[in-house]
């Protein structure tokens, strides 16, 4: 079918609206806060085919690899049956999904006439799925015990949700069964809104439209993703970045992502042969999330940066991943933090496009997914898990300055509010919270810094667990910019201070003082070459010393002018 491009561009334009609108409803009606507050969510649209043709500006590392999530589905589930009413659920890790927690929620949609149009898909970051600890099993060393494991499933709404067997089942073996719930209905809830704005959509528009603007919005990202990367000279570079370590011994050595990026005409082939292996822990990347982090690394830096993002996106992109690898792990391995191989993949695709696109490619950033659980259980309650999710600096670029104390670009979660922790969790109190005042790398563009947090504890049985990177290893500047400050996690308890490391389980006690600090970012370019004015702006700010505006930057007082 074909039509004018302004009703392609009304209908586009109205799916990208009700992907949108979706992932608002679902915010506004999540229970936990690191869905309300946080965001850690997704939503997306997807043709009848399962091709995502609209997603929502949330988390790109949900949402860029949806389209595998529902191929997995399809592949075990005889979608020919489906129905008004019906759903399908999975966190699967090795089934298209991201790790446990993230629990993926497709709903189809079906016109007037009773054919399939399209399905709506959405992701929520669950804040308990069960396994072998409250919050977080950092002793994981397979997948089953980081929770339950949902394999695809087709599902009817009446009789297995809403006060169903499965719905039963599964909330018996979840710590938190009301909150996870109450975010499971605003899923629901926000897959009807994005059913109910296409149907409005077909019914203006006619069904047929709406399957030709769907079709086309996928020509057209393409071709605009190739247009952009036919800008870049064929060649092929490699690249590599650095984990702090497998997440089980603390002094081993760092683990190598590697890439080979290949360029030619206006597509690229990405191979990450020689990657490290899967490692015990669970600092494995399943194949869904280290294709989002490719497919991101490379949309990143293109110099057309309005591509609508969809799946037509990936289509000049040949993604190889190595089986057993952290980046494609065998089945059964544990996932739980993905985002650090996922990141450090981002990075070395980076590193490799730095060598011919220089002034497009930022230092490296904290770019890691810190995150930070303090869990409770108090006598005759029930468990309370506290979840923060901490952004640190970005990594500066030719031109700019980077952004200070925000989540990496795979993500994009928000910082939770102080008020918002401290009116649902009685066991801790917000102390103080700020940058980390120098933590960004100095350049001719300065490194963003990083947040610290300092939580009091207010009651006994009290349960520390987090997990991170960047505390060995710091954030790289680039093009003679120096490196970000790494992050650290302290325990203060009276006069004695407490390390701990990026992969740790700590049992706290009342009053003792928990001190986060999170990586800032790499600078980019001679720090020599930073304007003046921009250095006696960060000294006034206090975001740098006296000293270091002199000894770095070499800023000379009026002073010092005046006798020289």
């Amino acid at each position: 079918m074909s039509f004018d491009p302004t009703t392609l561009t009304i209908i586009a334009r109205g799916l990208q609206s009700a992907s949108e609108e979706m992932a608002t409803n679902l915010i506004r009606s999540a229970f936990s806060a690191v869905v309300r507050e946080a965001r850690d969510c997704s939503t997306a649209l997807l043709d009848a085919e399962g091709r995502v043709v609209a997603q929502a500006e949330m988390i790109p590392i949900q949402t860029a690899a949806l389209s595998a999530a529902f191929a997995a589905a399809r592949a075990v589930l005889d979608l020919e049956t489906i129905r008004p009413g019906h759903f399908i659920l999975l966190n699967d890790p090795y089934s298209g999904g991201q790790h446990l927690n993230d629990i993926i929620l497709f709903s189809p949609i079906f016109a007037d006439d009773g054919s399939l149009l399209a399905y709506a898909g959405s992701t929520a970051h669950h804040l308990d799925i069960g396994g072998g600890s409250a919050g977080i099993n950092t002793a994981a060393r397979e997948l089953i015990q980081e929770g339950i494991v949902i394999p695809p499933l087709l599902l009817d709404y009446e009789r297995d949700w809403n006060g169903g067997n499965f719905e039963r089942f599964f909330f018996a073996n979840i710590r938190t069964p009301d909150i996870g719930r109450g975010d499971m209905d605003a899923q629901f809830a926000a897959n009807f809104l994005g059913a109910q704005r296409v149907l409005a959509l077909a019914r203006r528009h006619g069904v047929g439209a709406v399957r030709a603007a769907m079709a086309g919005v996928l020509d057209y990202s393409e071709r605009r993703m190739r247009a952009a990367i036919a800008e870049i000279p064929d060649g092929r570079w490699t690249g590599t970045a650095l984990i702090d370590g497998d997440g089980i011994a603390a002094d081993g050595p760092p683990l190598a992502i590697e890439v080979s990026v290949e360029v030619a005409g206006d597509a690229i082939v990405l191979d990450f042969t020689g990657t490290a292996a899967q490692v015990g822990s669970m600092f494995n990347s399943p194949l869904a999330s280290s294709i989002a982090a490719a497919v991101t690394a490379v949309r990143a830096v293109l110099s057309d940066t309005g591509i609508p993002a969809n799946d037509g996106c990936n289509r000049p992109l040949t993604i190889i991943l190595p089986e057993g690898s952290i980046l494609n792990p065998r089945p059964g391995a544990p996932v739980r933090a993905r985002a650090t191989a996922s990141t450090r993949a981002l990075d070395a695709v980076h590193d490799a496009l730095g060598q011919i696109i220089p002034e497009r490619i930022p230092a490296q950033g904290n770019n890691t997914t810190t995150g930070l659980f303090m869990t409770h259980a108090p006598k005759g309650g029930r468990m309370r898990i506290h979840l923060d999710i901490l952004g640190g600096g970005w990594g500066a670029a030719k031109g700019y300055d980077a952004i200070n104390a925000t989540d990496h670009i795979l993500s994009s979660c928000r910082l939770t509010p102080t008020e918002s922790i401290e009116q649902i969790y009685d066991h801790l109190l917000m102390e103080s919270f700020g940058l980390c005042l120098g933590s960004g790398g100095s350049g001719a563009n300065t490194g963003g810094m990083g947040i610290f947090r300092r939580y009091r504890i207010t009651a006994d049985g009290v349960t520390l667990s987090i997990y991170s990177d960047r505390f060995r290893l710091p954030p790289l500047g680039r093009s003679g910019g120096r490196d970000g400050a790494r992050s650290s996690l302290v325990v203060e308890r009276g006069d004695e201070r407490i390390a701990l490391g990026a992969n740790s389980t700590f049992a706290l006690s009342k009053g003792d003082v928990v001190e986060i600090r999170i990586a800032g970012g790499g600078g980019w370019g001679d720090p020599r070459e930073r304007e003046r004015a921009e250095v006696e702006r960060d000294l006034d700010d206090g975001f740098i010393t006296a000293e270091t505006a002199r000894e770095v930057y070499g800023l000379t007082t009026r002073q010092e002018e005046t006798a020289a």
